[in-house]
């Protein structure tokens, strides 16, 4: 499969749990996707984004920006688990209906993960520009790896997963 990707023109970065493959195609602005081929972890993650983000070279410089995909952030466990650890914290969240309080669960999940110094972290000198998310999921706290002692009920219903992308620019 891997040597399919790459005969057809697409990179892939050899995280320490599997290969995370990159796709390019251009639409109003260049597209960017990682394609993790397992769940992979914070490190990789970073590494994988620094790869695919120094390859975008001199299309970053377009006024347009650039867009990168992550998919589905269950693909990213480090991800997923904070999301939910900071609704199961949060006084916008409401445990038990599994959604904000006020607004849309997308919104509530752009706003959360922009407010993350370790999501914001990945992008290194790029400044984000926007931050899109649809279709987030929430389950049972019960059902979620959430720290030892964590101070939610069982059934409280908590977001782990959604499909994000990144608006970015890159700086001077």
């Amino acid at each position: 499969m891997l040597e399919l990707l790459i005969a057809a023109g697409i990179a892939a970065f050899p995280a320490a749990e599997c290969d995370v493959a990159f796709e390019r195609r251009e639409e109003t602005r260049l597209v960017l996707r990682l394609r993790p081929a397992c769940p992979i972890g914070y490190a990789s993650t970073r590494g994988a984004v620094r790869a695919i983000l120094a390859q975008a070279g001199g299309d970053a410089a377009s006024s347009a920006g650039i867009s990168l995909a992550f998919g589905r952030i269950e693909r990213y466990p480090w991800l997923s688990e904070m999301l939910a650890r900071q609704a199961s914290s949060s006084r916008r969240w409401d445990l038990a209906a599994g959604r904000p309080l006020a607004g849309s669960d997308n919104a509530y999940v752009a706003a959360a993960l922009r407010g993350m110094p370790e999501f914001t972290a990945l992008f290194g000198r790029w400044q984000i520009l926007g931050v899109s998310v649809e279709k987030v999921l929430t389950r049972p706290a019960a059902e979620l790896r959430l720290a030892a002692g964590a101070p939610v009920a069982p059934a409280a219903k908590l977001p782990y997963d959604a499909i994000v992308s990144v608006a970015l620019k890159a700086q001077p």
